[in-house]
């Protein structure tokens, strides 16, 4: 669920609305559109989105443990997402100018 509610903040952080005009929180589809059009989510990372989306939807519904081995993954997926969306852009942005 923590991982799935990161995503709709990553979002958020980088332009999305936090309300539509109906007052409403954007779906979970409008979160990871905004990402994919700002660039920080790929084609190649949608199928980890996609599982971040079960995972938090079971998680939200069922009081049942989730495997060691599905959190972990998750977790990690969502530790490179951060990555990508804050620390590697900050990097960029202080790094030195390339010398020739």
């Amino acid at each position: 669920m923590l991982c799935r509610k990161l995503l709709f903040h990553v979002a958020v952080e980088h332009g999305l609305p936090a309300k539509n005009e109906k007052n409403r929180a954007p779906t979970f589809k409008e979160a990871v559109d905004h990402l994919r059009s700002e660039g920080i989510v790929t084609t190649h990372m949608l199928e980890w989105v996609d599982r971040i989306k079960d995972v938090g939807n079971d998680a939200n519904h069922e009081v049942t443990p989730i495997d060691a081995k599905v959190a972990e993954d998750v977790a990690t997926f969502t530790e490179q997402l951060l990555v990508l969306a804050y620390e590697m852009k900050a990097r960029m942005k202080n790094a030195s100018p390339q010398t020739a």
